[in-house]
């Protein structure tokens, strides 16, 4: 009976503590945002920001695109089949906003995101822990913050910012190009317009909330993981696993929230 409640008294108490590590370390990155009022740091951050962007967002290019061809070409472009001709501008167009403007989109430029820069970003860490850089680090008299979570911190959400825009420009394009293979009289700027008439300053305002918390979220949690306390490589390996679990979860339920939120009457 003591086992059992022990066991059920367990979750709840390594849940509030996870909850608390997520928000220290959210205080920690905002508290060292003062150290980029100093010339010399805020090159350092800039070369370390500019490296994270350009690994995390511009190098995710070919498979968000790639995936952005087969959902324009296996799902939207059948999707105008549906649609007659006389009421393309409205329906059309509404239809892809909702279905890949504010939903797919997102979901599926996190789920890159999580697949490809977070996990690699929780191994490193959990590798230096395992391997005591850190201390070396600190010996030296630099700051690991500084080094690691503030160029995560930053980068991450403009990173899936940028994707969300690759995958809708993408989708459209790929989209266009296999119902113009069936239907060549059909005008490209006819049916760009009639998507972007849907696409209101609301749905954009969303979409970088959604890139915001998600993209902060999901570079918080990669560092949470990664630094825990490692001793093995079967360490680093579970501390990827619960990573990747926790970030599709966070991620998830902040589309979920904001989507009822936003788009609910």
């Amino acid at each position: 009976m003591m086992r059992l409640i022990e066991s059920v008294g367990r979750f709840p108490r390594e849940f509030l503590a996870y909850i608390l590590d997520i928000i220290g370390l959210i205080s920690i990155a905002l508290e060292a945002t003062r150290d980029l009022l100093e010339p010399k740091r805020r090159q350092i951050f800039l070369n370390l920001f500019v490296r994270q962007l350009y690994n995390t967002g511009v190098r995710a290019l070919y498979i968000n695109g790639m995936i952005a061809i087969f959902i324009g070409a296996l799902l939207m472009s059948r999707l105008f089949d549906y649609i007659p001709h006389q009421v393309l501008s409205q329906q059309y167009g509404y239809l892809f906003v909702v279905i890949i403007f504010r939903e797919l989109g997102p979901l599926i430029s996190g789920i890159i995101l999580i697949a490809r820069s977070a996990t690699a970003i929780t191994s490193e860490i959990g590798f230096l822990r395992m391997t005591r850089e850190f201390q070396v680090l600190h010996g030296l008299g630099i700051s690991p913050v500084f080094m690691f979570l503030l160029p995560v911190f930053f980068s991450f959400p403009i990173s899936l910012f940028l994707m969300f825009i690759y995958f809708d420009f993408v989708c459209i394009l790929s989209a266009y190009v296999f119902i113009w293979l069936s239907d060549p009289g059909l005008s490209f700027y006819t049916f760009l317009f009639s998507i972007l008439n849907q696409i209101s300053w609301n749905e954009i305002a969303i979409n970088a909330v959604k890139a915001l918390l998600g993209g902060m979220m999901i570079g918080i949690i990669s560092i949470h993981f990664g630094a825990r306390d490692s001793d093995s490589f079967d360490d680093v390996s579970q501390s990827i696993s619960d990573s990747t679990t926790s970030q599709l979860m966070a991620f998830f339920l902040i589309n979920i929230v904001l989507s009822l939120l936003a788009y609910t009457q």
